[in-house]
């Protein structure tokens, strides 16, 4: 279970419990584990702007996973399976799901565990390090890279350049190399396979008594945490093997670094742009400097990342920030897009732009239920004030009425602090409307998860109920104050 504070997420279980700040959480490898990935997607969504405010706090790892999750939309990412093969003596199926939750390593056949076991990968780890299991097929890995990089809002930056190296595997060995550590009692062995690392232990008494898999990408990537059998010995060894055979994948308008110097990545198939800046008029002189200002969004603390070279004066950024805040408050007026429509709001408030939430307003006065849905949606997100939640409320008077109700309560459920979505609720569970009753208490049941865990009491669930609602039951009447005690006092 995750429990949100302001700048630490609390992870719970049965017999364990872990506060993570943020900057743990971005350089750690696997973060959250055991929670669902779609729950550990959530998290590295909401923490991202917490994350903005301690920006010059983190670490260049923690940079680059906050970069990735800023810019990435998961639920842009569609649903595909690929089935394939190892062989070793036998041959071994796999089947790989790569969806908006992230990746699912599927052991069909029982290669590294019991058969039809499937290993989840966080969609950052496997960005950063690699696949966590057996991917042979190059194509196969520049096909998941390209699936996550459409995802991405904008192409360029950090992370979306930053990816795990791709290359061809050495070519098939003839007989694996193998290390062996022991005698005909117990011993440890390391096998090099053609599409990865092998190790293990085994003895007289039980035969094999554990076989893991290293992805030669994790053997990369994360050489600080590589398990205490690969010994300097045979990692040198499994250097060899790629240094000497790995070839680089083809890259079309690049040049192809030798292994193993600074990543590569693929030719990023079509990607769905947003709406371009408006174009601006660059004086000669510092023209680069201003590009590079402008592509930020005036963060000027992103540009060094990318190796850029970036010189101007305060002048000269005074006036590029007023000619930015001018072309970025005409879009605001005019942009439908939910993504860009935030952007755009995000980077004029870094600006310090004035009257932004009174522009959206405005704006959404007069919008249609579509785009007063998108302005809805960013006003919650940037503002969670009382203006964002009355926005929201006003679309339960659209029709069909099921949608915006399913979308307006939804959206409160990450508004567990906004008074004015206090009052709503509470105002929903003591009213009569039963579909607003039902809601209500759906979102009651997700600010236990995302605030005041109180709110999941079984007993109070139990009896925060339309049937002893109607039924007039005290126990309804006991835990529909208790929860009013608890939302009031968060």
């Amino acid at each position: 279970m995750l429990q949100f504070n302001d700048n630490t997420i609390l992870q719970t279980g049965e017999g364990f419990e872990k506060n993570w700040s943020i900057p743990e959480l971005l350089e750690t490898y696997d973060p959250l584990p055991g929670e669902p990935l779609a729950d550990r997607n959530n998290a590295f969504q909401q923490i991202r702007y917490a994350a903005e405010e301690m920006y010059s706090e983190l670490s260049p790892a923690a940079l680059l996973r906050y970069d990735f999750w800023k810019n990435l939309l998961p639920k842009r990412i569609p649903e595909q399976r690929y089935e394939y093969t190892t062989k070793v003596t036998d041959t071994y199926k796999w089947e790989l799901l790569l969806n908006s939750e992230g990746l699912y390593f599927k052991d069909i056949s029982g290669e590294y565990g019991s058969a039809g076991t499937v290993y989840p990968q966080f969609l950052s780890d496997f960005w950063f390090c690699g696949p966590l299991l057996p991917l042979p097929d190059l194509d196969t890995r520049k096909w998941v890279i390209s699936h996550i990089r459409n995802a991405f809002v904008q192409v360029g930056g950090p992370a979306y350049d930053g990816h795990f190296k791709l290359f061809e595997y050495p070519a098939p060995q003839i007989s694996p190399q193998v290390w062996e550590k022991g005698d005909h009692v117990a011993s440890d062995f390391v096998t090099l396979r053609d599409y990865g690392v092998e190790y293990g232990r085994q003895n007289w008494h039980d035969g094999l008594v554990y076989l893991n898999f290293l992805s030669f990408e994790h053997f990369l990537t994360r050489p600080d945490h590589l398990p205490p059998i690969l010994t300097p010995e045979i990692r040198q060894g499994i250097h060899q093997h790629l240094l000497g055979e790995a070839r680089m994948a083809p890259m079309p308008g690049h040049e192809i670094a030798q292994y193993p110097t600074k990543m590569t990545h693929t030719q990023p198939v079509e990607v769905k742009k947003q709406p371009e800046p408006v174009s601006m008029v660059v004086p000669a002189g510092n023209e680069e400097s201003k590009r590079l200002f402008m592509e930020n969004g005036g963060r000027t603390h992103y540009i060094h990342l990318d190796g850029d070279v970036y010189n101007a004066t305060p002048e000269e950024e005074e006036a590029w920030r007023k000619e930015l805040i001018e072309n970025y408050t005409q879009r605001l007026k005019e942009e439908t897009n939910e993504t860009t429509l935030a952007q755009l709001v995000s980077t004029l408030l870094y600006n310090n732009a004035v009257n932004v939430k009174e522009m959206l307003l405005e704006r959404a006065a007069t919008a249609n239920d579509r785009d007063k849905q998108t302005i809805a949606i960013v006003l919650g997100r940037h503002f969670d004030d009382e203006d964002s939640v009355n926005l929201l409320v006003s679309l339960l008077d659209q029709e069909p009425a099921d949608y915006w109700r399913d979308f307006v309560f939804n959206s409160l459920f990450h508004m567990f602090k906004n008074p004015t979505a206090k009052r709503f609720i509470i105002q929903c569970l003591k009213g009569d409307n039963e579909a607003y009753f039902k809601k209500a208490v759906d979102v009651v049941q997700m600010w236990g998860y995302f605030g005041d865990n109180k709110l999941l009491d079984t007993e109070l669930l139990l009896h925060l109920s339309w049937a002893d609602k109607t039924a007039n039951k005290e126990g309804f009447h006991n835990s529909l104050q208790k929860a009013i005690s608890i939302i009031q006092n968060n």
